[in-house]
């Protein structure tokens, strides 16, 4: 896949989307379709795949430490 840019308006001022893509058809018709996509949040950080394992251990310890003080009050 490619990376192709995109830019808008808004606010007065210019900014830039990258959209992954097969070719230039293939990312005017993703573009076309946000639209309708939905907002998840935002992104905290992104983890290089070396560390998945590590992150995931250190999410599975946290959300269980979590868990555990809620249950304790």
């Amino acid at each position: 896949m490619q990376t192709h840019l995109f830019s808008y308006r808004h606010d007065g001022e210019l900014w830039g989307l990258e959209i992954q893509a097969h070719d230039a058809e293939d990312a005017r018709q993703r573009i076309g379709k946000l639209a309708y996509a939905t907002y998840d949040g935002v992104l905290i950080t992104k983890v290089p795949l070396a560390l998945g394992p590590l992150a995931i251990l250190a999410a599975w310890v946290r959300n269980a430490t979590r868990t555990f003080l809620m249950q304790t009050r």
